[in-house]
């Protein structure tokens, strides 16, 4: 057996989970924003640690680089790594600014970036561009074991539904996630496959 075909071997034995985590809400979650890097808001901060105590320990934590996904991940984790794949999409222009405010100045762009996930109107990142890099970030994970929990943000968990689920991007339009909803995903070293998705409620509490 050649080391290339051991290696390969070793990934596929190796079952692997990975849940994503949506940070807690932030005033762009109020206000109906596109978001920035600002932090959670009062409660929930202690909205999410009281999630966390329901969860069991997991084998490690990540999180995006914003304030508000490394203030979630330190409720579950005192060594919670950030991660640089999860950021937030860059919605460069629009970034901070409310729907409405979009929708009244640029209500062609706004129309334009929702129908093709290529596109990139705010001159930031496109749709297609953030599930590029989850999409790398997903492989590199096949074979690393255990169950890890992955803090990231709302729009970048239905890019990677989307993705794992072979659906086309405009379904991330289709999809709604709750700040502390939840995807769980597994993989048998070859392929991930959908475990969970939906609210805290949900049944991941007791998995």
């Amino acid at each position: 057996m050649s080391e290339g075909t051991e290696e390969a071997d070793i990934r596929r034995v190796r079952a692997s989970r990975i849940t994503l985590l949506c940070r807690g809400a932030t005033a762009a979650n109020r206000l109906a924003r596109f978001s920035a890097d600002e932090p959670l808001l009062p409660k929930e901060a202690g909205k999410a640690g009281r999630f966390a105590r329901r969860l069991p320990a997991y084998a490690a934590v990540l999180h995006a680089p914003e304030i508000a996904a490394r203030e979630t991940a330190a409720l579950f984790s005192a060594r919670a790594v950030p991660c640089e794949a999860l950021r937030d999409i860059d919605h460069g222009q629009w970034r901070g600014r409310s729907l409405e405010d979009i929708a009244g100045e640029d209500p062609s762009g706004l129309r334009h970036w929702m129908a093709d996930p290529a596109a990139a109107p705010h001159g930031g990142e496109s749709i297609e561009e953030a599930r590029a890099r989850c999409a790398a970030w997903l492989e590199e994970q096949h074979g690393a074991g255990g169950h890890r929990l992955a803090v990231t943000h709302a729009l970048i968990l239905k890019i990677v539904l989307a993705h794992v689920l072979g659906a086309p991007l405009s379904a991330v339009w289709r999809a709604d996630v709750e700040p502390l909803g939840m995807l769980t995903l597994t993989s048998d070293g070859r392929r991930w496959a959908l475990r969970f998705f939906g609210s805290p409620a949900g049944p991941e509490g007791d998995s």
